[in-house]
């Protein structure tokens, strides 16, 4: 077989099998989109617009909106883009979460490489300030 025929075949069946992959995701993503698209959940359309998803008429296609109190609007189904979860902020420490804001009894260490950092600074602003020429009290002799 031709090399030059070998080629354009492999690479359109590997087109081809790129395609489908990419057509099973799709379809996966939009039957878990519809399963979550219940009466209650919050959801955006492809318009932008924000509310609480009241009926879904699937005959119709058909979804009823609430977007404020009282404001209802109907949209065809599909326009219905994402459906929004709560976020949840977890705090960086238990005490938000329990109520406690005492501190334990324990006072916060001093990590050593602070106190380094913090002496090396002062040196170098010592070192700034020090513009005279004389090198008597200095640790190192100036470049």
């Amino acid at each position: 077989m031709d090399l030059t025929l070998l080629l354009p075949l492999a690479l359109l069946v590997l087109m081809m099998v790129f395609m489908w992959r990419s057509n099973k995701k799709r379809t996966a993503q939009q039957q878990e989109l519809r399963a979550k698209i219940q009466p209650g959940a919050e959801v955006m359309t492809q318009s932008g617009i924000f509310g609480t998803l009241l009926s879904v008429d699937e005959a119709s296609n058909v979804a009823t909106l609430e977007t404020s109190p009282g404001v209802e609007i109907r949209v065809h189904s599909q326009t219905i883009a994402h459906v929004v979860e709560p976020k949840i902020e977890v705090p960086d420490d238990a005490s938000e979460l329990t109520g406690d804001t005492e501190l334990t009894g324990t006072e916060p260490s001093i990590d050593e490489t602070d106190v380094r950092d913090t002496d090396v600074r002062e040196n170098d602003a010592n070192d700034a300030n020090d513009n005279d020429g004389d090198t008597s009290n200095d640790e190192r002799p100036k470049a």
